[in-house]
């Protein structure tokens, strides 16, 4: 155990964090997955199932290369390009990567993305779950303080008469509280169908 502990602590490091890979960074990671698809699709073209994942997709006459998933613009509108072969996709996608190094124009985009990106995802946490717990907390305290209304008169009403009823009659005062509840109906079907 001591060995192990001798030969491992000295490379010992910190985790890293999630999110802490600067757009670039991710950016070409992203286009090395997708070259990776490519050569995949290269040995095996009739084989390649992989087709959501891809950046590229057969179109009549050549394929068609977006961008990125999100649709990137990669400047003066571009974020979309036919070419003829597989050699052009990869070329395509070595230009982007080369591109998104060196321009900070499309650093920016890529930047501006990413945060739209986790605004989407934190709203979609958050936003889902607060929204509906907000709902239901509204609907609960009205129903609760209607609920509390209209007990209370009654209550306070039906008690000296329930304490007589129950000193006259033990079995009656129960049945003297269904009696004092309202009964509930259902609506008509044509009636809630025109509201």
């Amino acid at each position: 155990m001591a060995n192990f502990l001798e030969k491992w602590t000295s490379k010992k490091a910190d985790k890293p964090k999630a999110g802490t890979r600067n757009v670039v960074d991710t950016f070409r990671a992203r286009v090395a997955e997708q070259k990776a698809y490519l050569e995949e699709y290269e040995r095996d073209a009739a084989g390649f199932k992989k087709w959501r994942s891809t950046w590229f997709q057969r179109v009549p006459g050549g394929f068609g290369v977006t961008v990125g998933r999100d649709s990137v613009n990669a400047g003066r509108g571009l974020s979309y390009v036919v070419v003829d072969g597989v050699k052009d996709v990869a070329d395509f996608l070595d230009d982007l990567a080369h591109h998104a190094e060196h321009d900070t124009g499309f650093r920016q985009a890529l930047e501006q993305n990413r945060q739209r990106r986790v605004a989407l995802l934190n709203a979609a946490k958050t936003g889902g779950k607060a929204a509906a717990s907000k709902t239901k907390a509204k609907a609960a305290k009205p129903a609760a303080a209607a609920k509390s209304a209209a007990v209370k008169p009654a209550a306070a009403k039906a008690a000296p008469k329930a304490t007589r009823a129950a000193k006259a009659a033990p079995v009656a005062a129960p049945a003297a509280a269904e009696a004092a509840k309202p009964k509930r109906t259902r609506k008509p079907k044509a009636a809630g169908a025109a509201e």
